[in-house]
């Protein structure tokens, strides 16, 4: 996997981005409608927000890939969702093991995020199978949740979910250990 790089997307992904989305199997695992146009994209990577984190992968300069880290606000800001999708060409090569990889070390070493939560399609074994690689656990079922190719299809609720980072220079006998009023249990 030499040749792949991830790096933060670009307003000039927009075509290869908008490419990307009207795949037939990429758009079958994602809530993206058929034929949709590039304006699209480039209103959603020119809106700067800082909770927002778009990833796209490329291999031999080819976009591949893309994933997104959002978090929450107020008091779900602990807390993120995540989307991903890879190339129709270009999948079980590593690519959204990669992206999810990257996504995960922005929320855990960057944000501090504690929850992780995405939705995927009952019948996408692949990508169920990546999630639970990195930890993700089903936490429920959406019945009729999407229509797809005229057919109402399930989708799996999954979440991840780890423990506050530690603050360094703390004494290290208070570490794990729980605070008055916390309902975790000590380590």
């Amino acid at each position: 996997m030499n040749d792949l790089m991830i790096r933060a997307a670009r307003l000039e992904d927009a075509d290869d981005l908008n490419e990307l989305a009207n795949l037939p199997a990429f758009r079958h695992g994602t809530l993206r409608m058929p034929y949709q146009g590039v304006e699209w994209v480039k209103r959603r990577l020119e809106a700067f927000d800082p909770n927002r984190h778009f990833l796209v992968a490329l291999k031999d300069n080819v976009l591949v890939g893309q994933g997104g880290l959002f978090r929450r606000q107020g008091r779900e800001s602990h807390s993120g969702f995540v989307i991903l999708g890879v190339h129709d060409d270009y999948h079980r090569q590593g690519i959204g093991n990669a992206l999810l990889k990257a996504l995960l070390d922005i929320a855990d070493n960057w944000l501090g995020l504690i929850r992780l939560d995405l939705t995927v399609n009952v019948d996408n074994d692949a990508a169920i199978k990546l999630y639970k690689r990195h930890g993700f656990e089903e936490e429920g079922r959406q019945r009729a949740a999407t229509l797809r190719d005229g057919e109402l299809v399930d989708a799996f609720m999954m979440a991840r979910l780890r423990q506050p980072p530690f603050v360094v220079g703390l004494n290290s006998e208070s570490q794990g250990k729980s605070a008055p009023g916390d309902r975790r249990p000590a380590a």
